[in-house]
């Protein structure tokens, strides 16, 4: 407990003073003890509780109504995409812990804490208690949205219980997920042979498989969560949720006391360069990209060359679908995105859905495009001094770029649509859409790259673009979406051939 006190008090400390710069940016200085700073903090925490409680009832709400507009089969749907869902986020935690250790370490902490005469165990539950706070609570506001949208389909009386129920029920289950990560992850600190095993972390989704070949063993924690929704749970779910909490923490503290912690020190060294620089890995996302896969690279050897025979742009499409060949993950998040997102789509039409779930599609889109499929530009725009060398436009330049991920997008995309059933020409209009359409998101990601503000531009292209296609789609019909989609594309193709 003493070693516990220590760290949580040089936690503190650090987290304080990373907090200065936020809090002076909104006009505190906590260092001045003026009465108007005083006065000003409780100002600052005040509308800070408004903004909460107004985003939350927004939330609630929308939620609700959601729920009372669902139909039995979406209904039906929503009650077997939780588990499932509930069991993706279980095998990307576990992939995550697998891959890289779990307990995270900066340059202080290794020059310090690792090497200081503090039990080992005191700094793993630390660092697993920050984490599972931090994951418990956007965790639990999701599950309370998702039941309350449940309670409200059964019963609309009982939508705030179902929120409440949903929402107590996923703290536990977080724990329990993030505890069986850690104690996996941890394992890799304590015997050096699994360090050795590479494709360890391709190892989880065997669950995904389970749950398809035995359901009732790999999705039971999802079920649990939409039973407790329905208010239908057993009395011992909880009390089974809470027990394997207490034993996941127990497992962590009896593991973190044996890890070794040159180990923890050689994976972290990643995550220590990107913790160093402080505002700037807020600020420019990207460079952790660059330092996450710079790192990737060096630890392994470059295979392929490019061809002798290809000169001129046929050269720039060669060497940026070599580069993609060489990070084949890319490739399978691009497919994998295309897909996820079109089934949305269906689902958001097929249903009938309200407006505010098209407009969460079109920031989802926006805001978290697939990494992979502007990689090849983004490298290219990146330095102003080698782009001079590359005798194409602007235009040329993203279609070599982006023509080996786009394929990757468009299959995964059609590959889903074709899947759905549709009558033939309603399929055949998809599968003459979609390619337009992952043309218009490679653009718009193209003009956000050639400004200073990326996220804020790709934001309004996306939203000026899909958006008024989608609204052209609705009310003239679908010819009338796909010329506007025509339109917005060379309006970006301009503008990319202007800038780049």
């Amino acid at each position: 407990m003493y070693d516990l006190r220590v760290l949580f008090w040089l936690r503190w400390r650090q987290f304080k003073d990373d907090a200065v710069y936020w809090l002076r940016v909104l006009g505190y200085d906590p260092r001045e003890k003026a009465l108007t700073q005083r006065i000003y903090v409780l100002y600052l925490l005040g509308i800070a509780a408004f903004w909460c409680v107004a985003m939350w009832a927004f939330a609630y709400d929308s939620a609700v109504t959601l729920g009372r507009s669902l139909s039995n089969d979406a209904l039906a749907g929503l009650m077997q995409g939780v588990p499932v869902a509930v069991v993706v986020i279980q095998v990307l935690a576990l992939m995550n812990a697998l891959s890289s250790t779990p307990l995270k370490l900066t340059f202080a902490d290794i020059a310090y804490v690792a090497a200081a005469p503090l039990a080992r165990s005191s700094l793993v539950i630390l660092g697993f208690a920050r984490q599972a706070v931090t994951r418990s609570l956007p965790a639990a506001l999701v599950a309370a949205l998702v039941g309350a949208a449940l309670g409200a389909a059964v019963n609309p009386d009982e939508a705030g219980a179902a929120s409440l129920r949903a929402g107590l029920t996923a703290v536990p289950l977080v724990v329990v997920t993030w505890g069986a990560a850690w104690a996996l992850g941890l394992l890799r600190l304590i015997d050096a042979r699994l360090r050795r095993l590479r494709y360890l972390w391709l190892t989880p989704p065997l669950l995904l498989a389970l749950a398809h070949f035995l359901p009732d063993a790999a999705l039971w924690p999802g079920r649990g969560l939409v039973l407790a929704a329905a208010g239908e749970s057993p009395w011992w779910l909880g009390a089974l949720l809470v027990g394997l909490a207490a034993a996941a923490v127990g497992a962590v503290t009896w593991l973190g006391d044996r890890v070794n912690m040159i180990y923890a020190v050689d994976e972290s060294i990643v995550y220590a360069r990107i913790k160093a620089l402080g505002l700037m890995a807020w600020r420019q996302p990207d460079l952790q990209v660059r330092i996450r896969r710079q790192t990737a690279a060096a630890g392994r050897r470059a295979f392929l060359k490019l061809p002798a025979s290809a000169y001129g742009v046929w050269t720039l499409v060669a060497r940026a679908s070599l580069s993609y060949i060489r990070h084949p993950i890319m490739l399978l998040l691009t497919l994998a995105w295309g897909a996820l997102l079109t089934q949305a789509a269906v689902l958001l039409v097929a249903n009938a859905l309200p407006a505010q779930l098209w407009i969460g599609w079109l920031l989802l889109v926006g805001a978290a495009p697939p990494a992979g499929l502007m990689y090849a530009f983004r490298a290219d725009q990146e330095d102003g001094f080698l782009r001079q060398f590359l005798p194409v436009d602007g235009v040329q330049l993203l279609a070599a770029d982006v023509v080996f991920p786009l394929l990757f997008l468009t299959a995964g995309a059609v590959g889903v649509w074709l899947l759905q059933g549709f009558p033939p020409d309603t399929a055949i209009l998809g599968a003459l859409a979609i390619p337009l359409l992952t043309i218009l998101l490679a653009l718009c990601g193209a003009v956000a790259l050639t400004t200073n503000r990326v996220l804020q531009t790709r934001l309004l292209a996306t939203a000026a673009s899909f958006g008024t296609a989608m609204v052209a789609a609705t009310e003239l019909g679908p010819t009338a979406g796909l010329l506007v989609a025509v339109f917005a594309a060379l309006v970006l193709a301009g503008l990319v051939a202007q800038r780049a």
